[in-house]
């Protein structure tokens, strides 16, 4: 593989496949959950439980804030560690060993921006399978770089990515398990039926699911469907953890608090300058924001099967939309607000039109996938008129109603949004244009993100 292959697009090649992740934790609200423990008249208590229970090593390539209010990225792990959790136990939650997978490795990554004025939080889910750069110049996959510990996860989202970290915080499994124990449940919503014999998921019928940490764990875990959809289920189960927390009194009963906290912190690390009064003055500043609803998003990008080369092993990976992600990357620099996409029931609904023009590879190798990842449904409108056809830049046209579902889409692409020019005939029930341009395909638009050349 020759040359730099940039910030936004390591240079790789190989088609478009669809992979399974082995393993889905959710790395939990612990800032939120934690901090806000921190109040009332259990508070000694619950301060003193927490720093007892709190692992702490040092990650070095964490960056620093220049004072209190600045804005603050953390890095959120879910680990399938296994440490704690006897073999009876393992068996039934339908885990393998530590031994069998060849140690720990990341089930979920979540980046998480404050903003400097605590008014926004969102959250972003990172694929565990996103190619980076690795230290030694080569190319891999970011759960890979998290067996070495999470000083090389943050460097490599650094180096490959651009994304500045200020704190770090991984739960393990034992974390996930007692929480749900802990609150006796949590209630998620299933719209279809998920049965997966290797996660040990078994709900055969659409609806309203009182779920055990067992059942929750198979839930999560599941293999079912794309990478998208797990991210999904991850997401629902946040809202579901938060839900049980806020509207149930948890919070506010002395003893639960207490086993909440020790449930958490027995089970989580962090970095050396992330301590419970650092948790609790964020949760006290976010409480109303956090109220109001947490954004949550899935980094731009796509899975492909790419084979063995130079610094790269073969197998699956998940490969960065280039525009989408480094708009996303930018609007985290910045300080601006993140762009709202849509949530994979939303995007199910919506029917997208790819306008090729003279970048049909680009279109059918990168950006049709980028769509199809995020559960739109895809069609190539090739018949399409001459002036809908673009260069360098793709555009997202809205048709008239249909306005925030192509925010969503242009807030997926980074792409500029247009209204449909006056005259143009859709396609029967097309809700969102994509004119495709070069920059679909890489950064300078002569190659894309599988390394295949756009003609």
């Amino acid at each position: 593989m020759g040359g730099d292959p940039g910030p936004w697009g390591p240079t790789v090649a190989g088609g478009v496949a669809h992979r399974t992740l082995r393993r889905l934790l959710v790395a939990l609200g612990v800032l939120s959950l934690v901090a806000i423990a921190g109040a009332g008249t259990t508070a000694y208590l619950v301060y003193r439980e927490a720093e007892a229970n709190l692992t702490r090593v040092p990650v070095d390539s964490l960056e620093t804030t220049g004072s209190p209010s600045d804005a603050r990225h953390f890095l959120l792990v879910g680990s399938d560690d296994r440490s704690g959790l006897s073999r009876e136990e393992q068996r039934e939650l339908t885990l393998g060993s530590d031994e069998e997978f060849g140690g720990q490795r990341s089930d979920t990554m979540m980046y998480v921006r404050v903003s400097a004025d605590r008014s926004q939080v969102a959250i972003i889910s990172i694929p565990r399978d996103l190619i980076v750069r690795r230290d030694d110049g080569g190319q891999g996959k970011l759960t890979d770089q998290f067996a070495g510990g999470p000083e090389r996860v943050v460097e490599a989202l650094g180096r490959t990515y651009g994304l500045p970290v200020n704190h770090y915080a991984q739960v393990s499994l034992g974390g996930f398990i007692d929480v749900v124990e802990t609150l006796g449940g949590v209630t998620i919503e299933l719209e279809e039926p998920l049965v997966d014999r290797k996660s040990g998921a078994e709900f055969t019928e659409p609806g309203t699911y009182e779920m055990n940490a067992v059942e929750a764990l198979s839930y999560v875990r599941s293999r079912i469907g794309s990478d998208y959809a797990r991210i999904a289920r991850q997401q629902s189960f946040i809202r579901a953890v938060l839900g049980e927390l806020t509207e149930t009194g948890n919070l506010t009963n002395p003893a639960q608090l207490l086993r909440l906290v020790e449930d958490i912190t027995s089970h989580l690390t962090t970095d050396e300058r992330l301590g419970v009064q650092e948790m609790r003055y964020l949760a006290t500043d976010l409480r109303e924001s956090v109220a109001a609803g947490v954004p949550m998003t899935t980094f731009p990008s796509y899975s492909v099967e790419l084979p063995s080369s130079p610094g790269l092993p073969g197998g699956f990976y998940v490969l960065p939309y280039e525009p989408g992600a480094r708009a996303l990357a930018d609007a985290i620099a910045s300080g601006e607000p993140l762009p709202e996409t849509a949530t994979r029931d939303d995007a199910a609904d919506v029917a997208v039109a790819m306008v090729p023009g003279d970048n049909r590879r680009a279109a059918g190798n990168v950006l049709g996938p980028t769509l199809v990842y995020a559960n739109y449904d895809v069609s190539t409108w090739s018949s399409a008129p001459t002036f809908l056809r673009v260069g360098t830049t793709t555009v997202v046209y809205a048709r008239p109603g249909r306005l925030q579902q192509a925010e969503h889409v242009a807030a997926l692409l980074g792409a500029p949004l247009r209204n449909l020019p006056t005259g143009a005939e859709v396609p029967e029930g097309t809700d969102v244009i994509v004119a495709v341009g070069a920059d679909a395909g890489g950064t300078d638009g002569s190659t894309n993100s599988t390394g295949q050349g756009t003609p």
